[in-house]
């Protein structure tokens, strides 16, 4: 009996195209055509029908040049068809009330009057859209409560930024974001995920200084975002208590000019 790793050994020789399958004489018990093998997802698969044969198994090839670009290419086609278009129809946002006192409930209004950020309602979804400063994406928040709360569209990959000084504090949303804003000392950045991207690196890199703040339960976060950003621009860490978005000006100041 010839043991899994044996039988592998054996096989490997065996041409198989990345999806290809096909049936051939057992090399170990000689049945005609009873070998059955497979490559799927860069694993060879192989059964043998007769019923006096144990040789079956798997083993981890990994993929080819041919399936690693079409790995890549059917990556790349489900992320297209999973992101959402931003709506073609939007809304001003004082032209529903629920949607107005949000924005003043979370201090996003001067942001929105001083022309420092697009909010938009979006009344098929439901949603107070927060648009990128390129238009070309959103995040937008449920109003009616239904899940999830936060909902990206068109292109999120770059950050989401508030403001005209040199000075950016990394915060957890868009209107924590424009909270800071309205200090009129500081430029609110949303990095709108968990990981840092290249593309993110250089655009935070056009800050002479970053602040990172998060509440406590983000501390892990906070830790992995300063050691991405140490030797690129000069940052530093403030834990908050309040959410900032609740926050008035004089108290975002006082919290991150404190020492």
């Amino acid at each position: 009996m010839y043991s899994i790793r044996e039988q592998s050994e054996l096989l490997q020789s065996i041409k198989l195209a990345d999806g290809e399958s096909k049936s051939i004489d057992c090399p170990f018990c000689s049945g005609k055509k009873k070998l059955s093998l497979s490559n799927k997802e860069g694993v060879l698969l192989w059964n043998c029908y007769k019923a006096t044969c144990s040789a079956r198994g798997a083993y981890h090839k990994g993929y080819g040049l041919a399936g690693v670009r079409d790995r890549v290419a059917n990556i790349r086609q489900l992320s297209k068809k999973r992101t959402r278009e931003v709506p073609l129809i939007l809304s001003a946002p004082q032209h529903h009330p629920r949607v107005d006192n949000y924005i003043d409930e979370n201090n996003c209004r001067y942001a929105l009057t001083e022309r420092l950020i697009r909010i938009k309602y979006d009344p098929a979804g439901d949603r107070c859209l927060f648009l990128m400063q390129d238009g070309k994406g959103a995040v937008g928040r449920s109003m009616c409560g239904a899940l999830p709360k936060w909902m990206s569209y068109g292109d999120t990959t770059g950050v989401l930024s508030v403001g005209t000084s040199e000075h950016g504090v990394i915060v957890e949303d868009a209107p924590s974001a424009c909270a800071v804003a309205a200090t009129g000392m500081y430029t609110g950045v949303s990095i709108l995920g968990t990981n840092l991207s290249t593309n993110q690196k250089r655009l935070l890199m056009s800050y002479k200084s970053l602040t990172i703040c998060l509440d406590n339960d983000a501390k892990k976060k906070a830790v992995i975002l300063l050691k991405h950003l140490q030797g690129l621009v000069p940052t530093t860490v403030r834990f908050i208590i309040n959410d900032l978005k609740y926050c008035q000006p004089d108290e975002i100041i006082k919290v991150l000019s404190s020492k």
